[in-house]
């Protein structure tokens, strides 16, 4: 059997801020695929299942990586002002 990837849990927990929850549903999907694939004989099982599987986390990872892409350019213009309010906060002096 395929273990189900928790993605809306995992999507739930970084939309809360809580990011331990979110890193603990990642280990425990980590560590059940682990275990099933150590128990599985892939050449006799439905390869769709799995290949389902894998398109799945790969787009929870793009979303992940979307996701990191926006703060960073959040931070990048939050530097940015910060820079031009010190600047400006000079130029009043």
């Amino acid at each position: 059997m395929v273990p189900h990837l928790p993605a809306a849990g995992i999507r739930n927990a970084i939309e809360a801020g809580d990011w331990p929850r979110a890193t603990e549903l990642l280990a425990m999907h980590q560590s059940e695929l682990a275990e099933t694939l150590a128990a599985t004989d892939l050449s006799a099982v439905a390869r769709e299942p799995w290949f389902d599987l894998l398109l799945a986390q790969r787009a929870l990872l793009a979303e992940l990586r979307d996701a990191r892409n926006r703060v960073a350019e959040a931070m990048e213009r939050l530097t940015e002002d910060h820079r031009r309010a010190r600047a400006w906060l000079r130029e009043l002096a």
